[in-house]
């Protein structure tokens, strides 16, 4: 076993509380890596616009990589000088030439060098979020596509009200689970923005020479340009890892969802069992631990949000306390929803869904639920403040007799001398009570499939502008 003291890096723990891909992003060495990234591509466009020699460009270059960085020193002498910069600017300076040694930072400050580090690794994070998002998005559109007409009940406060379909609650899930995306893909640019202005962010130890130093630096990284370098602008990163919240809790709902559908009582979807062991000392138990992990990280995620927003304050030019707040709530709200979603992706595609349990809900209680649709019947003749009391009636009457309350109804007189039939049969017909739900999946089905053609064609027009 590994001395891990936490859940994030645990042997037994980690893939429940966070992912691979995430963890890589995050790890020390890489974020050692993205700021040696970040030293090396400001060095060689200072020696593009003539301020360092371009050999010691070149050789800060090759040299900035964590495979020739001393780590243990580093970490000594971090805990030496308090600041997290210094070790790394030493130990690079010790492993290139004297000529080269004295160019290596030029012109930079510390928290330049870790937030343009951090807008890299938060750039590798859109990239895995933005995926696994895709990944979940095709498993919901094949659920609605597959459930579209799928006859459940609708749920209001616990309690069951109309009838819906199974792929409109679904297709509810899907929508919103679009709309963080876009807002995702709507905020890069206002986040993946690089920081580089110095001491106080006035550039005052390059000048104007500065002003090209920044551009060409972002340009070389594929980070975007501050209007003001300052090392304060917090709400940058905060927009982020809030988004990142907002998706959580989506994951979250859904998730919740899921899990009371499978409630003993309600039985209506089933987690994937294989292998699944519930209980050390129950043997028929099938917990939704799957669907219960998806709402317990996401409870997690929103725990940070508080976090999150003091980055944003901040006081004076520079302000330790704001600064090195992201580098316990970033790498953890990013493993915590890498894991959240590659657990919701296997949850969502070993879902076994029971329609005939779902038609089974809806007459375990006599047909209720269509109460609205017997007083809409009505209300033309009663109007619909005499409908709706003569319904309540009916339904009290139902329950209190156990008697189904379709029944009852359709062979009620006051019903029977109002509504016709073939109106009453209609009225009383689950499928009759859907409204428009298959014309809402059809929408969202339609702007799911809109979206993948767009990406088909960014993603073609990316590789004709490499060949």
């Amino acid at each position: 076993m590994t001395t891990a003291s936490t859940a994030f890096d645990s042997l037994y723990l980690k893939d429940r509380f966070g992912s691979p891909a995430m963890r890589d992003i995050w790890a020390d060495r890489k974020q050692i890596q993205r700021w040696l990234d970040v030293e090396a591509a400001l060095a060689l466009v200072e020696a593009e616009l003539g301020l360092i020699p371009r050999s010691a460009a070149r050789e800060i270059g090759r040299k900035a990589h964590v495979r020739f960085i001393n780590l243990k020193r580093m970490r000594r002498d971090y805990d030496a000088t308090w600041n997290p910069v210094v070790p790394l600017v030493d130990a690079l300076r010790r492993v290139v030439s004297p000529s080269a040694r004295r160019w290596v930072h030029w012109g930079a400050t510390a928290k330049n060098v870790m937030d343009t580090g951090t807008a890299l690794q938060i750039k590798d994070s859109y990239a895995v979020v933005l995926a696994e998002l895709d990944a979940i998005a095709d498993v919901l559109a094949d659920h609605a596509e597959r459930h579209r007409d799928t006859v459940m009940a609708g749920r209001t406060h616990g309690q069951q009200a109309q009838p819906i379909s199974f792929g409109y609650k679904v297709a509810v899930w899907l929508d919103e689970l679009m709309r963080n995306r876009e807002r995702l893909l709507e905020s890069r640019p206002r986040v993946l923005v690089g920081e580089f202005g110095g001491a106080v962010g006035t550039l005052a130890a390059l000048g104007r020479r500065g002003l090209s130093v920044e551009r060409r630096l972002m340009k070389r990284l594929e980070l975007g340009v501050p209007l003001v370098p300052t090392k304060t602008a917090g709400d940058r990163f905060a927009e982020f890892f809030l988004l990142l919240a907002m998706l959580a809790t989506t994951l979250g709902k859904i998730a919740q969802n899921v899990y009371n559908l499978q409630q003993t009582e309600v039985d209506e979807v089933t987690e994937f069992t294989d292998g699944k062991v519930g209980s050390t000392s129950m043997p028929h138990k099938l917990n939704p631990v799957a669907s219960g992990s998806v709402v317990m990280l996401g409870r997690l995620v929103r725990s940070r949000a508080t976090a999150i927003l003091e980055y944003v304050h901040s006081e004076w030019e520079d302000d330790h306390r704001q600064g090195e707040s992201v580098w316990s709530f970033g790498p953890e709200v990013c493993l915590l929803l890498g894991a959240q979603l590659v657990i919701t992706k296997k949850l969502l595609r070993t879902l076994i869904v029971k329609p005939d349990h779902m038609l089974r809900n809806l007459d375990r209680s006599g047909g209720v639920v269509l109460s609205e649709a017997v007083m809409m019947a009505l209300a033309p003749k009663l109007g619909r403040d005499k409908a709706h009391a003569l319904v309540l009636r009916l339904s009290r009457e139902a329950m209190r007799r156990r008697t189904p309350f379709r029944d009852h109804v359709a062979s009620h007189p006051d019903v029977l001398r109002h509504v016709p039939p073939r109106r009453l049969a209609t009225a009383l017909d689950y499928r009759s009570s859907l409204g428009l739900s298959g014309r809402f999946v059809d929408d969202v089905l339609a702007a799911h499939a809109a979206e993948k053609r767009r990406r088909r064609g960014r993603r073609r027009a990316r590789r004709r502008r490499q060949l």
